[in-house]
C-alpha cells in the first residue's frame, strides 16, 4: 500500500525553500534530477550545524554571578580545568573567551569587562563607552546574543554596554542571578512573607524591581518583562532547570538561527522537563534532511535488518545527546539526584525499548529503531524501489522519491517522540524523592 504524499517544503528554512523553488521552476530539469539534488544537499548538510559558531556575550557587575553561570552552562564545577575563576571581585581589561569543553569550536561564552576604561582623573572619572567600543566593539559584533547580569544592583556601565549591543542588532536578555541566596535570605529574614505568597511572587517582585533599576540607571527604551530572568547560576540549578532557567533557554533558542539552535541543544546539557518539547521541535525541523540522506541509496530498517542507514544512526546518537540520555549524562544525573547510576541506566534501556526486554546492548540504535518499526507496523516494509509522490505545495512541483522517505520520516518522528517520553520519564524518576 502506498504511503500518503509527504510535504517537506514547510520544514525547510527560507534559504532552502528559495534554492529548491528555483531548481524546480528551471526549464528542462527532470524530476529525478531534482530529487537527486535534494538528496545530495540533505546528505551534505544533515550535520551542517557542526560548522556553525555561537558566541554568547555576557556583561555585569563584579559578584553578579557571571563566572558561576559561565561554568555551569558549560557543565563545569568551579575548580575544574578551564573553569572561570569564581569569587573574584576585581575587574580586568580583557574580554575572556570560555569555550564549551564539549565543542570548543562551536559554542563560546565571552565574559566582557564592565567596570573599566574611565576618562578623567581623581573623583571625576567617568565610564567612556566610546573607548570601550574601540577596544571591544568588534568582539561584541561577533556575539549572537548578549546577557546583562546582575545580583540585585546594576551599574550604569553595564547598562550602556547592553544598549550598544542592542544597537548592534543583538538580542539582549537580562539575568537576575543568585535567586537561591535571595530565597534563603527571604525565608530567614521575613518568614511570614510565605504565609500568603510563593516563590513565584518573590520572583515577580524581583523582576519588576530589576526593570525599575534598569530605567533608573539609564536604560533607554522599554524592557519586556519576558526578557528578564530570575535564576541561580549554580550547576545543579542550571542542569535541573530551576526557576526561570527553562524560559531563559527558550529565549536563547529563539534568538538564534536553525543551525545555531542545533549547536546549543547538542552541546548544553540539561535535565529539565520544561525544555524537552523545544528540543524535540528543533530536531523535527531538521528531520527532512535526515530522511532524505537516509534514503539516498540506503535501505530503511525492516525485519531482519543487520544494520541501519548511517543517517539514522547519526540522528539517533544526536537525539540521545540532545535529550540528556547518553551514558555519561545519566551518570551525572545519578550523581545529582543521589541515585544508583545502574538503576537509572536500566530504567532508560527499558523505556527506549518501550517495555521490550533489555538491556539493549551494543546494537542499541538498531534495537530501538526496530522496536519503533514494529510499533508502527513497518516490519514488512515495502521494497525500496517503490515510489510515492512528494508534494512541494509552495512551488507546485511533483517530485518522485523512494517509499523509504515516507517510512523513514515516520520512524524519525516516532524516534524523537520516544526520546521525549524517555527524557520526561527518566527525569521524573531521578528527581522523585531526590535530596536535590
Amino acid at each position: 500500500m502506498a504511503t500518503p504524499p509527504e510535504e517537506i517544503i514547510g520544514q525547510m528554512n527560507e534559504e532552502e525553500q528559495g534554492m529548491f523553488r528555483s531548481l524546480a521552476t528551471a526549464g528542462g530539469v527532470k524530476k529525478a534530477e531534482i530529487l537527486k539534488k535534494i538528496q545530495t544537499y540533505a546528505a551534505e548538510n544533515m550535520e551542517a550545524w557542526k560548522n556553525q559558531k555561537v558566541c554568547v556575550g555576557i556583561v555585569g557587575d563584579p559578584g553578579a554571578g557571571k563566572s558561576t553561570f559561565i561554568n555551569s552552562i558549560r557543565g563545569l564545577k568551579p575548580k575544574a580545568p578551564g573553569a572561570a575563576e569564581v569569587g573574584v571581585t576585581h575587574t580586568t581589561e580583557v574580554a575572556t573567551d570560555y569555550p564549551h569543553p564539549a565543542r570548543p569550536d562551536n559554542l563560546v561564552f565571552v565574559d566582557f569587562p564592565g567596570v573599566l576604561l574611565e576618562k578623567g582623573s581623581g573623583d571625576q572619572r567617568d565610564f567612556d563607552i566610546q573607548q570601550y567600543l574601540t577596544k571591544f566593539g568588534e568582539k561584541m559584533e561577533q556575539c549572537h546574543v548578549f546577557l546583562v547580569f546582575s545580583s540585585g544592583r546594576i551599574q550604569h556601565n553595564a547598562v550602556q554596554i547592553g544598549m550598544k549591543a542592542r544597537d548592534m542588532g543583538k538580542k539582549v536578555l537580562f539575568v537576575r542571578s543568585q535567586f537561591d541566596k535571595d530565597l534563603a535570605d527571604k525565608q530567614n529574614d521575613d518568614p511570614e512573607y510565605f504565609d500568603d505568597k510563593t516563590e513565584a511572587d518573590l520572583m515577580e517582585e524581583l523582576r519588576q524591581d530589576y526593570i525599575k533599576v534598569l530605567k533608573r540607571v539609564g536604560w533607554e527604551g522599554e524592557v519586556n518583562p519576558k526578557d528578564v530572568f530570575i535564576i541561580s547560576g549554580r550547576l545543579n540549578h542550571v542542569l535541573k532547570g530551576s526557576w526561570d532557567i527553562p524560559k531563559f533557554r527558550k529565549s536563547v533558542f529563539e534568538s538564534l538561527g536553525a543551525l545555531q539552535r542545533m549547536v546549543v541543544i547538542n552541546t548544553c546539557r540539561d535535565f529539565s522537563k520544561a525544555t524537552i518539547k523545544e528540543r524535540g521541535d528543533i530536531y523535527r525541523s531538521n528531520m527532512w534532511k535526515v530522511a532524505m540522506a537516509a534514503t539516498a541509496g540506503s535501505l530503511v530498517p525492516y525485519a531482519g535488518a543487520a544494520a541501519i542507514p548511517g543517517a539514522l544512526a547519526v540522528a539517533y546518537k544526536e537525539y540521545k545527546e540532545g535529550f540528556g540520555l547518553t551514558e555519561d549524562a545519566v551518570e551525572q544525573l545519578a550523581m545529582m539526584t543521589k541515585k544508583n547510576p545502574g538503576e537509572l541506566k536500566q530504567f532508560l534501556s527499558f523505556s527506549l525499548l518501550a517495555g521490550s526486554r533489555g538491556p539493549i546492548g551494543d546494537n542499541e540504535a538498531l534495537a530501538v529503531v526496530q522496536a519503533i518499526c514494529n510499533g508502527l507496523g513497518l516490519l514488512t516494509a515495502a521494497a525500496v524501489d517503490q515510489t510515492v509522490d512528494i508534494i512541494f505545495p509552495v512551488i507546485g512541483a511533483l517530485v518522485t522519491a523512494p517509499l523509504a522517505y515516507g517510512i523513514t520520516t515516520k520512524v524519525l518522528n516516532a524516534l524523537i517522540s520516544r526520546m521525549e517520553d524517555c527524557a520526561g520519564q527518566l527525569f521524573d524518576y531521578a528527581f522523585k524523592e531526590s535530596a536535590v
